[in-house]
């Protein structure tokens, strides 16, 4: 018997719809180049959060892993993963470090769009 392919999850489900609130209260700004890491969880158990946020969190652990390859990974605009992330942040499950020359390294933000089209 064939089943029908698994549902995503809709990005707004994802975001707790806070894309533009997550936007205008971000105290450090996330960009496609940040490196994201996991935070220490204190009393938030692993359970409790969205399955989404734990796949997430599993690909953070450890050195860390930049927006773009999450957004890449989980097939997502870059947008809607942003607003994840913030939300993310705003529970206090994960911090984020920016590069301060990254916005002057275009060669660099070129080799990543290039290499994130041809994943996709």
């Amino acid at each position: 018997m064939n089943h029908p392919p698994p549902r995503r999850t809709r990005a707004y489900a994802l975001t707790e719809n806070r894309a533009a609130r997550a936007h205008r209260d971000a105290a450090e700004p996330l960009t496609m180049q940040s490196l994201i890491c996991t935070a220490e969880r204190a009393g938030v158990p692993v359970g409790a959060v969205p399955q989404e946020w734990q796949t997430v969190l599993a690909w953070c652990s450890g050195t860390g892993i930049a927006v773009a390859e999450i957004a890449a990974r989980l097939q997502l605009r870059l947008t809607p993963t942003l607003a994840l992330l913030r939300s993310m942040r705003a529970h206090g499950l994960i911090t984020s470090q920016t590069s301060l020359d990254a916005d002057n390294n275009i060669a660099l933000l070129l080799r990543v769009r290039n290499r994130l089209a041809r994943k996709l």
